[in-house]
């Protein structure tokens, strides 16, 4: 593959991945009642985790496209099946893929409490906070998979944990009020307690995401399964979770709740639907959330595979900042000093973690540190090889 093209995936990474999450919180900021009614905190926003959610396993689901035309390019030059990994012949029946419904539950669980989680917080938090699944990941592996991580590695999850720590607090200490859809804010609101509600969710969700890619891990060593077959396949199994599941609770909720409270529930599936079909602000970045989350996953996929999962988590963090930068740019957020450093050491943390910065090689670095386990026992290697699939919102 050319430079120049690889160059364009890097950016679509990028730009999709950013896209993502602020096409999701500028949804959380659109009115959807009482808009015109001069007090903004009698506005009622789209709170629809529900929605948003499907919006995601829509996109993964329209991944089957990129598969199909794959398989339809790879014929037309005498290729008969693609091959996955260790050079097995993938199926692409849905059916037969049907372990993946497992992790397409932890995905399911995990994309709705970040959905609800950032209707409270600040969306550069909420990406920041993310960034916690590489220590989850790695805990998980060691106790489940018995993966070996080095002395230093535990010292790079040590800085993560503590970035991590410090954006929360930058999060809890200055409560950021809730933008309305001029993205103007509003009188300022003492909502502090929200927002670690909103971080404790995301902090939540990321650890399922953990079990998810931890659960994604098992199955394929034993069921290798395509990378793109991964995607739409999780789309599939998520979309029809969910939508089953939001049809029995829009009855049983309804059933169980006055009809007045009901009509402002967010089980209130009926509702819903209306607000995205009668709101052309949020039926387009609907519609953008979910191109943008195919567009995405393709693009990560295909660095993983043309250079490294890797290159991707490094790529992946320069995501945060493009999303940071934006929203601060945009005027939903300011500049907090301990939101930045508490930033740079979850970087820092991930870069040593990954091998893109590597201590092992630093001459200030104590011996006693540097560990004698062969590179390719260390997580991050197994990573590599295993080419991760997923890449999420």
């Amino acid at each position: 593959m050319g430079l120049s093209i690889i160059h364009i995936v890097v950016a679509g990474t990028l730009i999709t991945g950013a896209a993502n999450s602020l096409f999701t919180k500028y949804q959380d900021n659109v009115c959807v009642h009482h808009c015109n009614n001069p007090d903004i905190s009698k506005h009622q926003h789209f709170e629809q985790p529900g929605i948003q959610t499907f919006q995601m396993f829509a996109g993964e689901f329209a991944m089957i496209i990129a598969f199909l035309w794959m398989i339809r390019s790879r014929k037309k030059n005498g290729y008969v099946a693609l091959e996955g990994p260790e050079g097995s012949q993938s199926k692409i029946s849905l059916t037969q893929n049907y372990r993946l419904a497992i992790p397409a539950v932890c995905d399911l669980c995990c994309t709705t409490l970040l959905n609800v989680g950032l209707i409270y917080v600040p969306v550069s938090i909420y990406q920041m906070m993310r960034g916690s699944v590489v220590l989850f990941v790695a805990i998980m592996s060691v106790l489940f998979l018995k993966r070996r991580i080095t002395r230093l590695e535990w010292i790079s999850l040590v800085f993560v944990t503590i970035g991590v720590f410090l954006v929360g607090m930058s999060g809890s200490s200055k409560a950021h009020a809730p933008v309305d859809d001029s993205g103007a804010a509003p009188a300022s609101v003492d909502n502090s307690a929200m927002v670690v509600f909103g971080i404790i969710l995301i902090v939540c969700a990321t650890l399922l995401q953990a079990v998810q890619f931890v659960v994604e891990e098992h199955i394929l060593e034993k069921h290798p399964v395509l990378p793109l077959q991964i995607v739409y396949t999780e789309g599939f199994y998520g979309s029809v979770i969910l939508v089953s599941s939001m049809v029995v609770l829009y009855f049983i909720v309804g059933a169980l709740t006055p009809s007045s409270q009901f009509k402002e529930s967010p089980f209130n599936l009926v509702e819903a639907v209306s607000q995205v079909a009668h709101s052309k602000q949020i039926f387009l970045s609907s519609i953008c959330i979910m191109i943008s989350i195919a567009l995405f996953n393709f693009c990560g996929i295909t660095i993983t595979h043309q250079i490294s999962a890797t290159a991707r988590s490094t790529i992946d963090t320069c995501r945060t900042l493009i999303v940071w930068t934006l929203a601060i740019i945009m005027g939903w957020e300011s500049f907090h000093l301990l939101q930045c450093l508490g930033f740079a050491l979850m970087v820092f943390g991930t870069l040593c973690f990954n091998g893109v910065l590597q201590p092992e090689t630093w001459s200030f670095i104590p011996q006693a540190l540097k560990s004698d386990v062969h590179p390719g026992e260390r997580l991050i290697d197994v990573i590599d090889e295993l080419d991760e699939p997923i890449e999420r919102l």
